[in-house]
């Protein structure tokens, strides 16, 4: 077994980090993060996309199996090499159970994990700027709920969008690789929306109703989480934004990036 040495935080950096950086022909990434709130103060908003989609993205890692004991080779699930991400297996696997009410509202929600096997072979692709097309998108629409405390996994080979959640296996056909991250993009324009004040309150709203209820039903006293739910955004887009964003990271550890067009292509 091979693991990237690397913690998630650094993944989804990386991975974030490109997307501001690339030239899409009138097409901009902008991740939405609650450490930006000092920059809202400076304008940074002005850069967002002026019509756009909402995206979420959860990061995991994965390990990259390659050995002939390496269970699902032995078994005879996979017939080559395959990469497993760990889903948190705490409290009946509490944040998997969040990701799948949120994605009912917001089905652009996404699993990320690396198609990479070492520290080395990240470093290699931060520095060659292709950590984007080294990764794998599972639509969290496409998972199964989990309702027991087992652990759970997610596998996947390179160069196929198949994938199956375990430990009950169920394959699914439909995931994305980061190589085609672009076409993802650019096909979801049917559901771009002006962002302005309109479209950030409504994103907060409608994230609020759906942690309120999740709280509600796991009847748990959460405080720190209730204490977000329930504090005022500063009444501007910005402010809207930056708590939605806040919320999701505390509530299921997602982050928040609208995808759409560019201001400079309008």
């Amino acid at each position: 077994m091979s693991a990237t040495g690397i913690s998630e935080f650094t993944f989804g950096y990386a991975f974030l980090y490109e997307q501001t950086q690339r030239n899409w022909a009138g097409l901009k990434a902008a991740p939405i993060l609650p450490s930006l709130t000092q920059e809202a103060s400076l304008g940074w908003d002005a850069h967002l996309p002026t019509q756009a989609a909402d995206f979420y993205y959860q990061f995991k890692l994965s390990d990259y199996l390659e050995r002939p004991y390496a269970k699902y080779l032995r078994d005879g699930t996979y017939t080559t090499p395959y990469y497993r991400a760990s889903l948190h297996k705490r409290e009946n696997s509490r944040q998997h159970a969040r990701l799948r009410a949120h994605c009912k509202s917001h089905p652009l929600t996404f699993y990320v994990a690396p198609e990479f096997s070492t520290a080395t072979d990240f470093q290699a692709a931060f520095f060659a700027r292709n950590v984007t097309e080294n990764s794998r998108l599972i639509p969290l629409v496409e998972c199964d709920d989990i309702t027991d405390g087992e652990q759970h996994y997610l596998t996947y080979v390179p160069g196929s969008p198949t994938w199956i959640q375990h430990s009950e296996p169920r394959s699914h056909d439909r995931s994305y690789s980061g190589r085609d991250l672009e076409m993802l993009y650019r096909e979801t324009h049917d559901r771009w929306q002006p962002v302005d004040l309109s479209f950030a309150r409504r994103l907060f709203q409608e994230t609020a109703t759906v942690v309120e209820g999740e709280l509600s039903k796991e009847r748990r006293n959460d405080v720190p989480l209730a204490r977000a739910l329930h504090a005022t955004p500063e009444p501007t887009r910005a402010g809207y934004l930056l708590q939605t964003a806040d919320l999701l990271s505390m509530y299921c550890g997602v982050t928040l990036v609208l995808v759409g067009s560019s201001p400079s292509a309008t």
